[in-house]
Formats: C-alpha cells, structure tokens, sequence
C-alpha cells in the first residue's frame, strides 16, 4: 500500500455521507476533538493555508492503534476542523513526510 485516501465531505453535495462503514473505528462525522480524544497529540501537524485562491485546511497525521500501528491516518480539516478526508499511509511513508517537513521549516529559518 503506497496510500489509500476516503473524502468524507463533499463540497459540492449538500446532506452527503461517506457511504460505507468506516475502518478502524472511525466515524462518517468526525471533528478535530473527536480525533484528537482517539488518538491524542499528532505525530506531523501541518498548518492551513491558502494556495492561490484555494484554503487548505490543517492537517494532522496520527499512527494507528495496535494491531494497525504500522498505519498512520492523516486527517484533513475544513476551516469548522471537521474532517474532510482521511489519507492512509505506511508508517514508514509518514516519517519520510515528517522529515521532509522538518527540513522545510529548518530551511525557513
């Protein structure tokens, strides 16, 4: 697995649910508390931003609990921080991100 992505909101659709049951205990509605209470602090957190004109919302990468620990979800937050998507990563494939963010921000000092 490189990464799996669900999009649980869609802007363009009013009233609209992920419409499968959610993988690992996860909710079809979930806030950036209810994330935070499940899996506490984040491991990588990245602030919003807009791009052009586009608002890309704060994101938060988190390791699973045991037995998917070598999983890390990545929660992506709209500006109410309810989670729009949710990414899947290897464990391995997340501490490449977090070193590459390291070095960004090392590198804007």
């Amino acid at each position: 697995m490189k990464e799996v992505t669900l999009t649980l909101e869609d802007e363009s659709k009013s009233d609209w649910l992920f419409p499968n049951p959610m993988p690992f205990g996860l909710e079809p509605v979930m806030t950036q508390p209810w994330v935070r209470a499940r899996f506490g602090l984040p491991m990588i957190y990245v602030d919003a931003k807009v791009v052009m004109t586009l608002y890309r919302g704060v994101k938060e990468f988190y390791p699973l609990l045991a037995p998917d620990q070598n999983i890390v979800a990545s929660f992506s937050y709209n500006k109410d921080f309810f989670v729009e998507s949710v990414t899947f990563y290897p464990l391995e494939r997340a501490k490449e991100i977090q070193v590459a963010l390291e070095k960004k921000r090392l590198g804007r000092k």
